[in-house]
């Protein structure tokens, strides 16, 4: 029997020199950045690169798999396919050679990424990774010759299977297809059609929920993180990575710019300027009065990007009791499908619209890049004008 062991370890710098530990690899499947298991706990250490150890006979072996995390599951993933490969071959009796001429799924993957880090779309990276990696892992094919239509399907079952949406399958799918593309593969024959989902309309919040929710906050720059969602409409990204700079509180407007130290790429590289309602532009003074050497406007008390904020929601949602109780997200894990923060955007962009401010107008101060996407919000916000007109018509 061959020896089909593989481990993720990280060669890093500790106060004692430099060491090997395993990595920290996540109930979602991915490595933590940086983290080993030291004495059977969780410990960083920020500098060094992540290694493969693998067995030849009795004999220990490290190759170099990557400097960052994700690039460093992709080659534990590849290795671990190719290892059991190789052992039921070996069991056949039929030697397996890795040709050097084919394009390998697991190197090419990473070209994408980069390709995507490059342009600057660091969030579709991320989403591009999962979802090419779970397919992977999925299909267990190591070369971009082997993927059939067959592993497509198979891994769109797979999908339904672990409870994902149409809407989740089909995000996956498109993600697959790009790579597939990108590996210059025939998609019309391997994933012919992309599978079918219901196109929902835009969710917005009520007057209520919004009062209900923001009477929960007591931290006085947790509620401005929260009016600032709202009454801008930003994007999460957008709203993570906002400097000081950018408010100009002379002309009461919010400049949105990329920020290429923190990585980030405003979307379709639209800058624009965002007006800032009163009530809002003056809280955002008084703040910045108090604190006055901070950078970031949404940041954590360290002045770093907030990553935490649609778990800083749930938790605020969970505890002030206004979870739905009926999702599937309260039955399983008690955190409610019914409030994220895209919402906040939707809500904003209804508003306006419900204000009647015209398309072309609110399509700026979105940020969107064509109409049909902000008449998407049209339905909505003509919600309460339909119902109020239904309610006036005499019917006998």
């Amino acid at each position: 029997m061959a020896n089909r062991k593989v481990v993720l370890v990280r060669l890093c710098k500790t106060e004692k020199g430099w060491r090997r530990y395993p990595a920290v690899i996540g109930r979602n499947g991915r490595v933590k950045p940086n983290f080993v298991i030291v004495g059977g706990r969780e410990k960083e250490y920020p500098e060094g690169r992540y290694q493969l150890r693998t067995y030849e006979g009795s004999r220990m072996v490290y190759q170099d798999a990557a400097a960052h995390a994700g690039e460093a599951l992709t080659a534990l993933i590849r290795t671990e396919h190719l290892l059991e490969a190789k052992a039921a071959a070996k069991e056949a009796g039929v030697k397996i050679e890795e040709a050097p001429g084919r394009l390998s799924l697991t190197r090419e993957l990473n070209r994408f990424i980069r390709a995507a880090e490059d342009r600057g779309s660091n969030v579709a990276a991320a989403a591009y990774r999962a979802s090419v990696e779970e397919f992977l892992k999925t299909v267990g094919k190591v070369y971009a010759d082997e993927v059939t239509a067959d592993d497509v399907l198979r891994h769109q079952r797979h999908l339904r299977n672990r409870g994902c949406k149409q809407r989740t399958i089909y995000n996956h799918h498109t993600h697959i297809v790009s790579f597939l593309r990108y590996c210059k593969l025939n998609v019309k024959e391997i994933a012919p059609t992309a599978p079918k989902f219901e196109k929902r309309l835009p969710e917005v919040y009520s007057a209520e929920e919004l009062k209900a929710f923001f009477n929960l906050i007591k931290d006085p720059h947790l509620y401005l993180i929260f009016e600032l969602l709202l009454k801008t409409g930003l994007r999460e990204q957008e709203a993570v990575f906002l400097t000081w700079e950018n408010i100009d509180f002379t002309r009461g407007t919010l400049k949105v710019r990329s920020k290429p130290e923190f990585g980030f790429q405003i979307k379709d590289k639209e800058e624009r300027d965002v007006p800032i309602p009163a009530d809002l532009l003056n809280r955002l003074k008084a703040y910045r009065e108090q604190h006055p050497t901070t950078r970031l406007v949404t940041g954590t008390r360290t002045d770093r990007p907030n990553g935490k904020l649609l778990r800083t929601l749930k938790r605020l949602v969970r505890a002030g009791g206004l979870n739905c109780g009926r999702c599937e997200g309260c039955k399983t894990h008690k955190e409610c499908e019914r409030w994220w923060l895209h919402k906040f955007r939707a809500t904003c962009i209804t508003r306006l619209l419900q204000s009647g401010m015209d398309l072309r107008t609110v399509m700026k101060f979105s940020g969107h890049s064509d109409l049909a996407s902000v008449m998407r919000y049209l339905s909505p916000a003509a919600d309460a004008a339909i119902k109020a007109h239904v309610d006036g018509l005499e019917w006998m």
